[in-house]
C-alpha cells in the first residue's frame, strides 16, 4: 500500500529523502526515488503470494531495518520533517512513534524469515530461495 501511494511522487519522495540530511548523492536520492515505490509494491505482492518468502522476507526485514535506522537518525538530531511513509499526503513530522511503528512492522517480516528458513531446512529438496 505504501508503495502504491508514493508511485507516481519521485520529486516528492526525492525531496524528503533529501530533507533527511543523510549526505546521499543527490543521484542516488532520484534512484532510490524512483526505484523504491516499484520495490515496496513488488515486495508486498510476493508475500501475499507466498513466493519465494525467504528472500522476500528477508527484503522485508532489511527495508524495514534501513526505515528504523533512517528515521530513529532523523529524529534523534531533531529533524522536523515528514517521513514520507505513505506518500505526499503524509505530511506529519517523523517522531518516535513513526519508528515505534515500523518497529512493529518489523515483527512479522521477521517472523516470516524465520519460518521461511525453518520450512526450507525441513524440505531439502527445496533449492530456490
Amino acid at each position: 500500500m505504501a508503495g502504491a501511494l508514493k508511485i507516481n511522487h519521485a520529486a516528492e519522495l526525492a525531496a524528503t529523502i533529501a530533507s533527511f540530511r543523510l549526505g546521499i548523492p543527490g543521484p542516488l536520492v532520484a534512484t532510490i526515488a524512483v526505484a523504491l515505490p516499484p520495490f515496496e509494491m513488488l515486495l508486498g505482492l510476493y508475500l501475499l503470494w507466498g513466493r519465494l518468502l525467504f528472500a522476500a522476507s528477508l527484503a522485508a526485514s532489511v527495508l524495514l531495518l534501513s526505515f528504523i535506522v533512517v528515521l530513529s537518525s532523523v529524529v534523534a538530531r531533531g529533524l522536523s520533517v515528514s517521513c514520507g511513509c505513505f506518500g505526499p499526503g503524509d505530511a506529519e513530522p517523523a517522531t518516535w512513534t513513526t519508528v515505534l511503528r515500523d518497529g512493529i512492522a518489523i515483527v512479522p517480516a521477521v517472523y516470516l524469515l524465520w519460518w521461511s528458513r525453518a520450512r526450507r531446512e525441513r524440505s531439502p529438496e527445496t533449492t530456490a530461495l
